[in-house]
């Protein structure tokens, strides 16, 4: 790869005799001004292979990509950058381990020994790697801790750091991948501490830890929700930094963890508190910089709106590497107090005092790149560079052979079972050996989400392109939704009113043509059963109204994650501009359910996917139900098989601690299963433009007669932004400040 076209850019002659000693050696009276490059690998969401997928061109124009993304062709880039400039760190933010068929039955383990090889000089995790459970998440990414009254080694905690048994219904997962499946490549995987499994103690099987290291300043142990020793109540699970010196220059990288773990499913948190992350930033900083930093990084997964705010906030920091929201910054933006500036990529820009380089990039169909010129110890210029992930790119072969491993179980005639057990599947208690994990979990093959066939199964097809590319409204979630609707009504003989799916960022996009089981599984990557329950039509309304209110609030710190939801048999018209007041308008103007106006008063029966481990009063984004089923398949295997509604196992305690009771049925319908039979119920198999049309939401101006339709907000920094960082409504309501240039 060429480097950076910025060398070709007229009138950077000075720039590029900077750049071209550094890369060459800088002599002694040059050692004050350096390159240094930041390699962003961000929300890779288990996309180990290669896949479709979409690039946007500088103009706003998009080109679809056949075989784009994967760490094979990642690692290639990472190479070529490294090899153009040795002074590089390569830092990874954002969801990992989760997003694929791949990582979910394997907890996450098939893309551990792929991301042990790339060399990665500090990772914060996203809000999806606590998705397995805080056993997992422990024993992959903490430190080992201290014992009292030892010496910390470096990057250790000054305490114990728990690594806890797994869930017998966890080990049935990480039972799928283990050390002595990786191939053996002499000096990469035969390295000691390249493959190692969690826990150390007696375990019928384990989970792969990550070898790199780990930072974030906003999750602490919570030692109220889980029987952990009182003196690490409070303490941080990760060190909140880590600091490199490049070529003689003291960089810190600072990390924020996600701060919405405890709204997703309650699973997820056991034993874990976490904060904003901002309250504690300042001291990291002032300690940081203690310790000599020339230049200082946060790498965040709060989300592209909270990251922007933290920017204008904090002068100290020069780079904030941004994660979560999935949106492409092809140009960088810069933030200061007064402005938040869209600089082009590919040329050098200047980073004034008390301004922030802030970037983002979109999974893994691009690398991150921003090339730092650093003279006299500061960021004196910067360069940006979003890399498409393209069919151009060459896989690289080391990382092919880990890839190809790791994917082989799920593939063609390699294909084998994998069984994903949710938590409260098997019995609690330690499980040492797999006598009692069989005794525990019974029979896991007729038992929990099941996948007999290869993710290349093709299962359909489309004629038009399926994407999560709007925050309001995309084709891939009114196929969703429908699906949910249209097979539960089927079974309900008519009853459903109503079917939603949730407001998913993650997802690759699926071309016109086949369709395959894989496809399918990176749409809804998660584990949830299918449960139908009662809700008012007044709870319906005020939670729709929540989360547009999350999605497009003027404060950015009370923005959350997803976008807006899907709807089936249900319609909405919303004012994005004028609206709310705090007296009484909201933002949600009309809904209207199979063609008639919501009636706030009845009971609706609504379909949707239910998170195992949650409270029976809520499905999926919507709380207050009642009068929950679940829907059971006739044969776990067969996705195709009848479909009976059957009440919960349990209803009351459903969490206790780190024990969670069974509420599904064994056979439980996934969504993954109605989208199979949804597409076997379509003409040919085949979803038509006209079946996953948008239109189902409208904006509108309600301050005008008849509400007429208006366009949706468009962000102000840069208009290619699928979610507006700065909000939606009446501007009083604060906000970013000092918008566009």
């Amino acid at each position: 790869m060429a480097m950076h076209d910025f060398l070709e850019q007229a009138g950077k002659c000075v720039l590029a005799s900077a750049l071209s000693l550094a890369l060459a050696g800088l002599s002694t009276a040059q050692a004050h001004e350096k390159v240094i490059t930041l390699i962003q690998l961000q929300d890779v969401h288990g996309n180990i292979a290669p896949h479709a997928g979409i690039i946007r061109n500088l103009d706003g124009t998009e080109r679809q990509v056949l075989n784009g993304g994967g760490l094979a062709k990642t690692k290639t880039l990472i190479n070529d950058i490294r090899a153009e400039n040795p002074n590089s760190l390569l830092l990874a933010v954002g969801d990992t381990v989760h997003g694929t068929a791949e990582v979910l039955f394997t907890v996450g383990d098939a893309i551990m020994p792929t991301l042990n090889s790339f060399g990665i000089d500090a990772y914060t995790p996203g809000n999806w790697e606590y998705g397995y459970g805080p056993a997992v998440f422990r024993n992959r990414f903490t430190p080992p801790g201290t014992a009292p009254g030892g010496i910390p080694a470096p990057g250790a905690l000054p305490y114990p750091s728990p690594k806890p048994g797994l869930p017998a219904n966890i080990q049935v997962m990480a039972g799928a991948v283990d050390c002595g499946d990786v191939p053996v490549i002499p000096g990469v995987t035969d390295v000691p501490g390249f493959c190692v499994e969690m826990p150390p103690g007696p375990s019928a099987h384990r989970v792969i830890k990550a070898n790199f290291p780990s930072i974030a300043l906003n999750v602490y142990n919570d030692t109220d929700t889980a029987p952990l020793p009182g003196l690490l109540h409070n303490k941080p699970l990760l060190p909140g930094y880590r600091m490199f010196t490049v070529d003689g220059v003291k960089v810190a990288v600072i990390g924020i963890t996600a701060s919405i773990v405890p709204q997703q499913a309650s699973a997820f948190n056991i034993g874990l508190r976490f904060s904003q992350g901002v309250e504690e930033l300042p001291g990291a900083i002032a300690q940081v910089k203690s310790l000599g930093a020339d230049v200082i990084v946060v790498q965040s997964e709060l989300g592209l709106s909270q990251n922007l705010a933290i920017a204008q906030r904090f002068d100290d920091i020069d780079v904030l590497l941004s994660a979560h929201t999935h949106e492409t910054t092809l140009n960088a933006l810069v933030a200061s107090r007064k402005k938040i500036r869209s600089k082009t990529p590919n040329r050098a820009h200047r980073l004034k005092k008390h301004q922030t380089v802030v970037v983002e990039t979109t999974e893994d169909m691009y690398l991150g790149r921003l090339d730092l010129i650093v003279k006299n110890g500061k960021v004196a210029k910067f360069i940006w560079e979003a890399i498409p992930v393209d069919d151009d790119v060459a896989e690289d072969a080391t990382t092919k052979t880990l890839v190809d491993a790791a994917i082989a179980p799920f593939y063609g005639s390699t294909t084998v079972r994998h069984t994903f057990m949710p938590g409260g599947f098997c019995a609690p208690g330690p499980v040492p050996d797999q006598a009692t994990l069989d005794a525990k979990c019974g029979d896991t093959t007729t038992r929990g989400l099941q996948l007999t066939e290869g993710l290349d199964t093709v299962v359909g097809y489309t004629e038009v392109e399926l994407h999560r590319d709007n925050v309001l409204e995309d084709e891939i979630n009114n196929f969703i939704a429908d699906a949910i609707y249209n097979v539960t009504n089927g079974v309900m003989g008519g009853a459903v009113d109503l079917s939603m799916t949730n407001g998913f960022r993650f997802g690759n996009p699926i071309l016109p043509g086949p369709i395959t089981l894989g496809d399918l599984y990176t749409q809804f990557p998660i584990s949830p059963a299918t449960a139908v329950a009662e809700f008012s039509g007044q709870v319906i309304q005020n939670d729709l109204e929540r989360i547009l209110t999350a999605v497009f609030d003027r404060n950015p710190f009370l923005q959350r994650g997803g976008w807006y939801v899907g709807l089936a048999n249900m319609t909405q018209k919303i004012d994005l501009d004028n609206r709310p007041f705090s007296s009484s308008d909201r933002r949600i103007v009309e809904t209207r359910i199979g063609g008639v106006k919501l009636d706030p008063s009845k009971r609706y029966t609504f379909a949707s996917c239910f998170p195992h481990g949650d409270a029976l009063d809520r499905i999926c984004r919507t709380n207050g139900g009642s009068n929950h089923q679940f829907f059971q398949l006739a044969d776990p295997d067969d996705y195709s098989s009848a479909i009976t509604l059957v009440p919960p196992l349990n209803d009351t305690n459903i969490i206790s601690g780190p024990v969670l009771k069974q509420v599904a049925p064994d056979a439980y319908v996934h969504p993954v299963h109605l989208l199979r039979r949804y597409l076997d119920s379509l003409p040919g198999k085949t979803v038509t433009a006209a079946s996953v049309a948008t239109g189902r939401i409208q904006t509108v101006d309600s301050t005008r007669f008849g509400n007429p339709p208006v366009p949706a907000p468009v962000s102000a920094i840069d208009p290619y932004l699928i979610q507006p960082p700065e909000g939606a409504g009446p501007r009083f309501f604060g906000g970013i400040s000092g918008i566009g240039d």
